[in-house]
């Protein structure tokens, strides 16, 4: 099935016209928390405040399935940023 990131941050949502294929809602939920981790920490590495708020994946009607929030990757994630 394809899923859709809408990426939330302080001045809007980024809406993913796209998708990516993933074969359950569980491994779009586990690249979300990737990505989302992965651009956090790329914004403190150079020194930039984040504006992300988290990621809302959506389905090809704009259906909500699922939510990661920042607060959530940040406290879950054993990796050194």
């Amino acid at each position: 099935m394809r899923y859709y990131f809408q990426i939330k941050t302080l001045d809007g949502i980024e809406s993913d016209w796209d998708g990516i294929e993933f074969v359950s809602l569980d491994a779009a939920l586990d690249d979300a928390r990737a990505s989302l981790f992965e651009m956090v920490a790329e914004d403190l590495k150079t020194g930039h405040a984040t504006k992300l708020l988290g990621i809302d994946i959506t389905d090809g009607n704009g259906n909500f399935l699922a939510k990661v929030r920042i607060e959530d990757v940040i406290q879950n994630n054993p990796r050194d940023v």
